[in-house]
């Protein structure tokens, strides 16, 4: 099998109408088709991390007093370019002053110039309406994707862009030029000026792209100059717009803010192999099927997904193959196959299960979808894209299937804050938490933000801040270079030390959490080792009398000092 003949506008100067036609109503029914499902899924958060949380706290700023809200280096342009946005929904009147739910709007709105950024790459790869339309339906689709775009996460807006310099890339660098190779670094740079850690996997594919698609030598370091050279210029000018701005940076330290390399995320262990093994396969599909009793969900989940990506690889190289000679065939595969394998190595140095790692690394599966849409229909006149548009539709189904047990938890935790508050008065409570603890995430949006621990606490009551918390790792955190005996020394002086200001300690969940269960909420953050020292402590230092169990935020108890200590 053959690609066949270029037939994206910008790679062969045509323009069909149905091309701008076709973008037009994807873009608007992708975008109405995802705020339908933020309205149904009622979860910004979407179960996922509190980050959304804390992103809107600090976009908060941009919206209301923009000329003094800080800028941060690792994600530049997103606070101002929310920001705005923000402010726009404000006049519009949606989620108007909330932009915890206003960012799953504009990531809506975000993946759906995505989806349509997938429909043209598939139209440029393949030159087939049809197969352009389901890829990008098929995209929209994956649970990475989908989720990410319901959700308040702020990867998606960095995603969109860097998606779209990919798509690019993949189509201009087999045929490159100045103008060419210039505008694909712009966008790739506006791209990770949203999130800096997209730099990475897809630096080293755009050369890879540029280096084989080139086959003269001196042309070859003279694209690849002009590329660096077009992003650092991009960056500069970056730095020179926001000059004497809060927050404002030069143009190197854009290019290396350092973000996380050395928190307790960064390095590589073992067990995160098995990690980004999770972290690929929950791209495509959710897990749904792995709450069905009496089956082993979660092998089936891994391999069965496991499986789907390797028959796609399989059939989108089998049809790439024949023309491994084409510049065009090479540009496509250096620009999404280098991200993946660079993205992956990446990812098990930081956080390989976290779908805000694997969202752009694993961008490959929707052009090798489009791949294996061209083989089906070559292979299966009349039914082969009949029979692939069932999939996507089925696809879709089950991602939302997946995610529907975790509909509606914004509206559970507003009432179990409120029923929080009933138990425990706030100026006269702290609270014992495992630092993921949703209860963390949901106590900061109703009751405000503040730093765990309790060393500048007054005696109670105290009524600022209302949210007065430990956390069970928090040491852990901020201190992994720490002995774990000092980690367990430093959570007992903390729980004395509220006790000791007379305020009530409540602990939720973490007294009869078993180790298990504790291990996999923690993920990498601390061994089996250390949580089992903490937990011991807690059990023998102090005794533990009921208090409740609500129904989200689980079972609360309340700690006083063993007799003897």
């Amino acid at each position: 099998m053959t690609l066949p003949a270029p037939s994206h506008p910008f790679l062969d100067g045509r323009s069909p109408r149905t091309t701008f036609v076709d973008l037009a109503l994807l873009v608007v029914v992708s975008g109405a088709v995802l705020i339908a499902l933020i309205l149904w899924f009622d979860n910004a958060q979407g179960g996922l991390t509190g980050n959304g949380v804390f992103k809107s706290l600090e976009l908060k700023p941009w919206v209301v007093d923009p000329a003094n809200a800080p800028l941060y280096a690792s994600n530049y342009l997103f606070y101002p370019a929310y920001g705005a946005l923000c402010r726009l929904l404000d006049l519009l009147g949606v989620f108007a002053g909330d932009p915890r739910r206003q960012l799953t709007i504009l990531n809506a709105v975000s993946a759906s110039l995505c989806t349509g950024a997938a429909y043209l790459l598939a139209r440029a790869v393949t030159g087939d309406r049809v197969i352009a339309w389901l890829t990008g339906a098929f995209h929209l689709s994956t649970s990475h994707v989908m989720f990410l775009a319901i959700v308040n996460e702020d990867i998606m807006p960095s995603y969109t862009v860097m998606f779209a310099a990919m798509s690019l890339g993949a189509v201009w660098f087999a045929r490159p030029s100045v103008a060419r190779v210039a505008a694909v670094s712009v966008l790739f740079s506006i791209g990770w000026l949203f999130e800096w850690r997209l730099m990475f996997p897809t630096l080293p594919a755009m050369l890879a792209a540029l280096w084989f698609c080139e086959r003269r030598w001196s042309l070859r370091f003279a694209w690849i100059a002009l590329f660096l050279g077009a992003m650092v210029t991009t960056a500069a000018l970056m730095a020179l717009a926001w000059h004497g701005h809060p927050g404002a940076v030069g143009p190197f330290d854009l290019i290396w803010t350092g973000k996380a390399v050395r928190s307790v995320w960064a390095g590589f262990t073992w067990p995160k192999v098995g990690y980004l093994w999770d972290g690929i396969v929950a791209y495509l599909l959710g897990t749904g099927v792995t709450t069905f009793d009496g089956i082993p969900g979660w092998d089936i989940w891994r391999f069965a997904t496991t499986f789907w990506l390797i028959g796609m690889a399989w059939v989108a190289g089998s049809v790439l193959w024949p023309t491994r000679g084409d510049e065009r065939t090479r540009a496509l595969v250096a620009v999404f196959g280098v991200t993946f394998l660079a993205g992956e190595v990446f990812n098990l140095y930081s956080q390989p299960q976290d779908p805000q790692m694997q969202i752009n690394v694993m961008a490959w599966v929707t052009p090798a979808w489009a791949l294996v849409l061209l083989a089906a229909r070559r292979r299966w006149p009349a039914r082969g894209l009949a029979a692939m548009t069932a999939v996507t539709v089925a696809l879709f189904a089950y991602n939302v299937w997946s995610i529907a047990p975790l509909r509606g938890l914004d509206t559970k935790w507003r009432l179990g804050i409120e029923r929080l508050e009933q138990l425990g008065d706030p100026s006269r409570t702290v609270f014992l938490l495992h630092d993921f603890d949703w209860t963390m995430v949901y106590a900061s949006l109703h009751w405000g933000t503040s730093e765990p621990g309790v060393a500048a606490l007054g005696p109670a009551p105290q009524a600022l801040p209302r949210f007065k918390w430990i956390g069970f790792t928090g040491d852990v955190l901020r201190h992994p270079d720490w002995s774990t005996e000092r980690h367990v020394e430093a959570l007992r002086q903390q729980i004395d030390r509220a006790l000791a200001l007379g305020y009530e300690v409540i602990v939720v969940r973490l007294w009869n959490i078993p180790e298990a269960q504790l291990l996999t909420e923690t993920g990498m953050v601390a061994d089996a080792a250390r949580l089992g020292a903490l937990q011991r402590m807690l059990r023998t230092d102090f005794v533990a009398t009921p208090v409740s169990v609500d129904p989200v935020a689980g079972s609360l108890y309340r700690l006083q000092r063993a007799a003897g200590r």
